[in-house]
């Protein structure tokens, strides 16, 4: 059987140190493509594009999306100023995910969002988000300080949707953002939650179009196969 074509989004990292601090870099963490190789897809990773025929080009020849984590998505995009605790932004980067989202929406390509990728989704349909957590009272630490691989925080999820019929109504997850879902955009709905309210994973009722805000891919590429549905599902829907 063929496998699904799984196109991964990426980021432009900056260079702080080294030699050549400021060179600009494409780049996807590898434990995405690992966990895309161990669910049954092929990983293609898609650096920043802007122009949207380049986009949709892209995106007729995948089978399935996936948003990958990186820095704060810029709050204008989404009605905002920019508040205290707004960390670095890129819009390029920004930009080229909404675009994505957006059109692999209207073609209905299953799409996974992980970490800013969820955020994206929300964003790109018309959601907002909360600039930093931080000032919230009672907030959990979602920013843990353990290895990347090992869970943090349970999560309560929602009856009847599709994170529930993969992992039923809870779970650990790891847990590495300031950021975070305000108000869903229309079409989605939150579909699991951190104790102290924070949205952890939203769906679209339209489409499988699932975000989560911890980061499976970690899990998986340490041999941890619990998170390895989130991945598999994805495949399912191509």
């Amino acid at each position: 059987m063929k496998k699904p074509l799984i196109g991964i989004a990426g980021n432009i990292l900056v260079m702080e140190t080294g030699s050549m601090p400021g060179l600009m870099r494409d780049y996807v963490n590898h434990d995405y493509s690992v966990s895309v190789i161990r669910a049954g897809g092929i990983p293609i990773i898609i650096p920043p594009l802007s122009d949207r025929e380049d986009i949709l080009s892209v995106l007729q020849h995948i089978d399935g999306l996936i948003l990958s984590g990186g820095y704060d998505i810029a709050p204008d995009l989404y009605g905002e100023e920019p508040q205290l605790g707004l960390g670095f932004t890129m819009r390029i980067v920004d930009l080229f995910y909404i675009e994505m989202i957006q059109e692999a929406l209207a073609m209905r390509l299953p799409m996974l969002g992980i970490c800013k990728g969820m955020q994206a989704m929300n964003v790109a349909s018309g959601g907002t988000l909360c600039q930093d957590i931080h000032r919230m009272s009672g907030v959990l630490q979602h920013e843990q300080k353990a290895p990347r691989q090992f869970p943090s925080h349970s999560v309560s999820i929602a009856p009847g949707t599709q994170l529930h019929r993969l992992f039923g109504p809870s779970l650990m997850v790891n847990s590495f953002h300031h950021q975070a879902v305000k108000e869903p955009a229309p079409g989605f709905i939150v579909a699991a939650t951190a104790p102290d309210g924070i949205p952890e994973a939203i769906e679209s009722s339209r489409s499988f179009a699932l975000g989560v805000q911890w980061h499976p891919e970690m899990m998986v590429q340490s041999g941890d196969d619990t998170m390895l549905p989130v991945f598999q599902s994805l495949i399912d829907n191509c």
